[in-house]
């Protein structure tokens, strides 16, 4: 067994830069499969995630390529932008006392700056299939270079319909070139792929039968579906994690799950699909760093995503697919370290959870859910935990933006609407009392210009605030309508007009048209 890089036959600069990186020996798969890189021949790795695969190709290629040479001289694929860019980070790590020049492109990424990258000159490219394949087509990309090829995670690309591209891609590429396949797994596509375009690879797996699984401590509890949230925030208190991957199935469980962690005041952020990959990045980057301890993502972070000591996994949603499950729990127990799993079961799940087992070949244990007074015999630790865990001043609005806003949107909502409200009673209320003011006002008024002139005819010009409904007709009296419509003024006030109480306007109006039909038709 090979206990030292240097064995392997890597140059004195890399071995620099994995020392300055922490990396002490080898993994088994790094001690099998790097020499026959080294040697130029197809290999086909089989290895479960957090193996090292990364620096299995990585360190090879580094030492194979001339950063001096035309190029690009290698194109790693990838399935997802966060994998791209992780890559591409550690290739820049590794190539530190090295000339070689690296970029990472991928979708929702400036097309400019990767063009300019590229241009640029580069010894290793990193991509997703479908922007390295837009690259090819535009002519930004020149392939005639190409001498190593990387289909990484080549399972996960099958699995999210890139194998099409792959192949489009693979097509363009010269012939005369080292292809490396890495996959936790060889689906019947990916075998059919590695027959065609492969020259007679070698199959590198580990010897050890232990999986992923197997070093991680497995578990979960039965819930009801409606009581999720709640029990998730109880086993975080009673588990007390340092820091936690929370996986849902859909981008709406991710983001409703996020919210809910905020408002309890946990520094907490989502990750999936939806969410700009600027932000995304910075997400990663930041969980990482140890900037919030709680990230809630979809499967498209199951991969690609390394964390240092992360402690806890809880499947919120049991994955539909058995391989996911395997990706999803691996993200924990990495580099020899056990670590935890817990999965939260409802009755619609339980059968999948028989299914993931019967893959998998192990039982995992059904736990019971801690009483209550676990966590108060433990609620100085517990009121600790959460001290520690809650969103901190600086970051409160970074960790909180999303759902603060639409909160903060609601709000605003409601107090405008609340305001139009108040507004609306007001006004009427106002209207009221000017009605009510001017049915006595004008009245007089009318008294009193009755009174000065009788005899002439009444003024065309309608009251302030009133609406003339019926001009000139009404045997030349105008009638107009107040703010309120029950209270009519007609151009005849006299004192008996004053004193007779006011009929309703739809009343007297239809009893005049009335009266003045009946004459017409007697005089006819």
């Amino acid at each position: 067994m090979i206990s030292s890089f240097s064995e392997l036959g890597i140059s004195p600069p890399l071995l620099k830069a994995i020392e300055e990186m922490g990396y002490t020996a080898p993994t088994e798969i790094q001690s099998k499969a790097i020499p026959h890189i080294l040697k130029q021949q197809d290999i086909i790795v089989r290895s479960k995630t957090g193996s090292g695969k990364t620096a299995v190709f990585g360190v090879s290629i580094l030492q194979l390529t001339d950063p001096d040479a035309p190029g690009p001289q290698c194109l790693i694929l990838t399935p997802t932008r966060e994998l791209a860019v992780q890559v591409d980070n550690d290739l820049k790590l590794l190539s530190r006392h090295l000339s070689h020049r690296t970029t990472a492109v991928y979708g929702k990424h400036s097309m400019a700056l990767e063009i300019q990258a590229i241009n640029q000159g580069l010894s290793i490219i990193t991509g997703t299939p479908g922007r390295v394949y837009d690259h090819i087509q535009q002519g930004s990309l020149d392939t005639r270079n190409i001498r190593f090829l990387v289909l990484d995670e080549a399972d996960r690309m099958l699995d999210m319909g890139f194998i099409d591209q792959v192949e489009k891609i693979i097509r363009t590429l010269p012939e005369d070139r080292v292809t490396l396949l890495f996959s936790a797994t060889i689906p019947p596509e990916i075998r059919n792929i590695c027959v065609k375009y492969m020259k007679d690879p070698l199959t590198i797996e580990t010897e050890s039968p232990v999986k992923t699984v197997d070093t991680v401590s497995q578990r979960y509890y039965r819930v009801e579906e409606k009581e999720k949230l709640e029990r998730l925030n109880r086993l975080l208190l009673y588990m007390r994690p340092e820091s936690c991957m929370i996986f849902c199935n859909t981008k709406i469980a991710v983001d409703r799950v996020a919210r809910f962690l905020i408002r309890k005041g946990y520094a907490a952020q989502a990750l999936h699909g939806d969410i700009p990959q600027g932000r995304r990045l910075a997400t990663m980057q930041q969980f990482k760093e140890g900037g919030f301890q709680l990230l809630v993502a979809t499967d498209v972070a199951a991969r690609g995503i390394h964390v240092e000591g992360l402690t806890l996994v809880v499947n919120y949603d049991v994955p539909n697919d058995r391989d996911s499950y395997i990706h999803r729990i691996g993200r924990t127990g990495r580099a020899g370290q056990m670590g935890q799993a817990v999965s939260l079961v409802t009755r619609d799940d339980i059968m999948t959870l028989y299914e993931i087992e019967e893959h998998i070949g192990v039982l995992i244990e059904e736990a019971e859910w801690p009483d209550e007074s676990e966590l108060v015999i433990h609620s100085e630790e517990v009121e600790q935990w959460i001290k520690s865990h809650a969103i901190q001043a600086r970051t409160a609005e970074a960790a909180g933006r999303l759902p603060a806003k639409r909160q903060r949107s609601r709000k605003t909502g409601r107090e405008s609407s609340r305001s139009k409200s108040s507004r609306e009673k007001a006004g009427k209320a106002k209207g009221q009392g000017k009605a009510s003011k001017g049915e006595h006002t004008g009245a007089a008024a009318a008294s009193s210009t009755g009174n000065k002139a009788a005899g002439r005819q009444p003024s065309d010009r309608k009251p302030a605030g009133r609406i003339n409904i019926v001009n000139s007709k009404n045997n030349g009296k105008p009638v107009f309508v107040a703010a309120k419509p029950s209270i009519i003024s007609t151009g005849d006030n006299t004192g008996a007009g004053r004193s007779s109480p006011k009929k309703p306007v739809g009343k007297s109006f239809l009893e005049r048209l009335f009266t003045r039909f009946i004459k017409r038709s007697l005089k006819d």
